[in-house]
């Protein structure tokens, strides 16, 4: 494997249920440096779903293989949501860049140790300031449409809007990408009684919309995962009973896996108001809500006592497969050129370097450590 020969492989297809998007939209095809393009294969049938012909991909790049051919051929997978079917594909010493989502993934993390390769990880990239403070996540468009999908999806199943029957009320939990997203389809349907709960103060909150209102939340104390409101006559009550008067919860809290914040635990469960709909975009497992785990599309919600509603599906932006691949491919060309250069190109651009979680089968990314109990040292066994 050659550092300034590398040759990336783009797949087309997942064996994610339902998923569609791909990380190049066609007509940006040529925004790829020509030199590039040269040491790029990418899967049969790529255009398919675009209407772009095999011939055309042909004359783009440098050659079309089938999916099993990219992986054995490839030094670079690019693979949007690779999933424990394809690890028998894995290669040792591949570099595998998608959402790999290791710290709550034991078993890819696993093969990645095993097989000694290394893992550029979406979630991890961020624009980086010069005292090396984090910027802003590369694909927060994404994550927008991940907030909007949720919401009309959850809707739409729960055969809901604010434009026609009774009045609902609406909370909002966090409000960064995912939450602005859900906050436009929110609005675009007819509702207007939006609450947004931000751990900042509301004065604070960057890019408010006019017709929502802000309320602050915080942990009842530094490192616990107990949540508590403040009031405007600076009293505090837990976000349990906040939440008890709310038709709609939608959960967009980015968590931190170390202390994980909890909005309802089992013994607060019959505070849920009956009928309540809750659209849990954030849908990691056991956090948020004792009950919380991420469903599919083919079965995205969960009936539970007194008529509530729990929707969570982890990759919703498929929904809008087409629009979601397009600002998800604006995000991967800018560095193509970056990852396709190797070792010494990483470690001169913050984005790329910092999302490095695994490379050559070390753990570079503590949190994956503490979150999955494993020793320090290679071969990072578990504790």
């Amino acid at each position: 494997m050659l550092e300034n020969q590398l040759t990336m492989g783009i797949v087309g297809t997942s064996n994610k249920e339902n998923e569609f998007r791909v990380p190049i939209f066609p007509s940006h095809f040529e925004r790829i440096d020509e030199h590039l393009r040269k040491r790029i294969f990418i899967e049969n049938g790529y255009g398919d779903r675009f209407n772009v012909s095999k011939k055309k991909l042909e004359v783009l790049f440098a050659g079309i293989m089938s999916r099993e051919e990219l992986f054995k051929k490839c030094d670079i997978i690019l693979l949007l949501k690779p999933t424990q079917k394809d690890f028998i594909y894995f290669q040792e010493g591949q570099i595998l860049w998608g959402w790999t989502h290791c710290v709550q993934g034991e078993s890819i993390t696993q093969v990645g140790i095993d097989k000694k390769m290394t893992f550029i990880s979406n979630e991890a990239m961020f624009t980086w300031k010069l005292n090396e403070s984090k910027g802003i996540h590369i694909f927060h468009k994404n994550n927008e449409i991940a907030g909007y999908c949720s919401v009309l999806h959850a809707l739409q199943l729960a055969g809901l809007t604010g434009y026609y029957g009774p009045p609902r009320k609406v909370a909002i939990l966090s409000f960064g990408s995912t939450a602005k997203g859900a906050l436009q389809a929110l609005l675009g349907q007819g509702f207007h009684d939006i609450y947004i709960y931000s751990q900042r103060s509301p004065y604070t909150v960057s890019a408010p919309i006019s017709s929502s209102r802000i309320k602050q939340f915080m942990r009842y104390k530094s490192g616990s995962t107990e949540v508590v409101v403040k009031e405007s006559n600076g009293k505090t009550k837990s976000i349990a009973e906040e939440l008890a008067s709310y038709d709609i919860i939608v959960n967009c809290t980015l968590q931190d896996t170390d202390y994980p914040i909890m909005y309802f635990t089992d013994g607060e469960l019959e505070l849920i108001k009956e009928g309540t709909l809750i659209i849990d975009v954030s849908c990691d497992y056991k956090m948020g809500f004792s009950f919380a785990v991420p469903n599919s599309f083919e079965k995205p919600t969960v009936q539970m006592n007194r008529g509530i509603t729990y929707y969570a599906v982890d990759h919703t932006p498929t929904y809008l497969w087409n629009s979601s691949t397009y600002e998800i491919s604006q995000c991967i060309i800018p560095f193509i050129n970056v990852v396709m250069g190797g070792k010494e190109a990483w470690q001169k651009n913050m984005t790329i370097d910092k999302a490095i979680e695994i490379q050559d089968g070390n753990i570079l990314n503590n949190r994956i450590l503490r979150f999955q109990n494993r020793k320090s040292s290679y071969p990072y066994s578990k504790l």
